[in-house]
């Protein structure tokens, strides 16, 4: 066979191979969207948020959607353009890997997870499934999560098994526990425990409230009994009302504030965030940020985020000290390079509570991930100050999984963690 031929061969495979890879996303019923719609509960159902088309989707960020004969879901992926990619800040409490596959049994439903090297994986700490029971109509009833032998197990915020109850009134009962069988909340730093939980039309969550055994609503510490929550047609979480159990606003739950707003883009990525009293009066919450502006490249990754005053004006990050952070993508946009921090005057500035200016990404001619360090405005490599780490590397074996990691600080040595 002459080289012409060799060449025309490869070419009619390449030909070939496209066809069978279209024709199997047809059969599969793949749809792609930008990013995926809030969920606040692992009750809701994952959906797609902004449709794209094929040629749009293979061009930057996108979730891949795939759904059985049955219209039951089948599948989800994170991509850039044919690039597999764990999912970024498009992702929400439950979308937590590269690909989540689903399956379907008599009255249980199972979701296990995937790394973009096709291994399966741990998530939520050392849940390597996660486990629906459904009720006789169909619903999920209850979830609890599996290890990787098998055997039940705690997430990492420490719940053991969700429980629902549908209500007449199309309310339904939250409730989880731990291994103990005691009452657990939301997650770390959200401390509703009991919920009462209202949908709007589309299915979306409306209002969050916290109650007793009797159904009446209760406060938290915080003074919080209630959220609300707003979001649009697109699943896009637009806003946040904090409520007392009278229906005030009150200033509560993990960031203090009484009202946060979200402004959203056309991909449904969050490009303004706001946080306000409950005189609707600019605040900073909790972690020091009142108002931020974040900006994306060409792919949907994060380039640029600000923060800004209670006049809108620019300003520090009132703890971490810095205004700008930028981040930087290799030509692909598939490979952070670094992600550093500037003052005002555009400045490198050190992150006042990690201690370090700028972090570097290396990788292997795998595109693996094998080295996280950390360096000082002067470029020198740098401990943070939260844990003393300098840099991390990252070790594989031959299929692609994370085999070990490693801590070290600037003078090389090995740290515990």
């Amino acid at each position: 066979m002459n080289y012409k031929m060799i060449v025309f061969f490869f070419y009619l495979s390449g030909i070939c191979f496209t066809l069978q890879a279209e024709q199997l996303e047809d059969k599969l019923n793949v749809y792609y969207y930008s990013s995926v719609e809030f969920v606040e509960t692992p009750l809701s159902y994952l959906k797609g948020s902004v449709p794209l088309s094929k040629e749009v989707a293979l061009g930057r960020n996108h979730y891949r959607f795939t759904y059985d004969d049955k219209h039951r879901l089948k599948s989800i992926t994170f991509f850039n353009g044919d690039t597999p990619r764990n999912p970024n800040h498009t992702s929400n409490l439950f979308t937590l890997a590269h690909r989540l596959v689903f399956s379907y049994e008599d009255a249980i439903e199972t979701i296990t997870f995937y790394d973009v090297k096709d291994n399966q994986i741990e998530v939520l700490g050392n849940c390597y499934r996660f486990v629906y029971t459904l009720n006789p109509l169909g619903f999920r009833e209850s979830l609890y999560f599996e290890n990787v032998n098998g055997e039940r197990t705690e997430n990492s915020w420490n719940i053991y098994q969700y429980q629902w109850i549908y209500e007449s009134d199309g309310a339904v009962i939250e409730d989880r526990f731990n291994k103990a069988g005691e009452q657990m909340p939301i997650r770390p730093g959200f401390e509703f425990h009991r919920l009462r939980l209202y949908f709007n039309p589309l299915g979306h969550i409306a209002l969050m409230q916290n109650i007793d055994q009797e159904g009446n609503l209760i406060e938290n510490t915080s003074g919080a009994a209630q959220d609300q929550i707003t979001t649009n047609a697109a699943g896009n979480f637009l806003k946040w009302e904090v409520l007392d159990k009278t229906g005030q606003l009150e200033k509560g739950n993990g960031p203090d504030v009484a009202i946060g707003i979200q402004t959203f883009n056309e991909y449904s990525y969050e490009s303004k965030l706001e946080h306000r009293d409950e005189n609707n009066q600019l605040i900073y919450n909790s972690y020091g940020i009142c108002s931020s502006e974040t900006k994306f490249d060409k792919w949907g990754n994060i380039k640029e985020r600000r923060f800004y005053d209670d006049r809108g004006k620019p300003t520090h990050h009132e703890k971490a000290g810095y205004f700008q952070l930028k981040l930087e993508w290799d030509i692909t946009g598939n490979f952070r390079d670094n992600l550093a921090y500037y003052d005002i005057k555009g400045k490198p500035v050190g992150h006042q509570e990690r201690g370090y200016h700028k972090v570097l990404y290396k990788y292997d001619d795998g595109q693996r991930l094998i080295q996280i360090s950390y360096h000082d405005v002067k470029e020198q490599l740098v401990n943070r100050k939260d844990n003393g780490i300098a840099y991390i590397q990252y070790e594989y074996d031959p299929n692609g999984a994370l085999l070990k990691t490693t801590r070290y600080n600037k003078n090389h040595k090995v740290l515990e963690h």
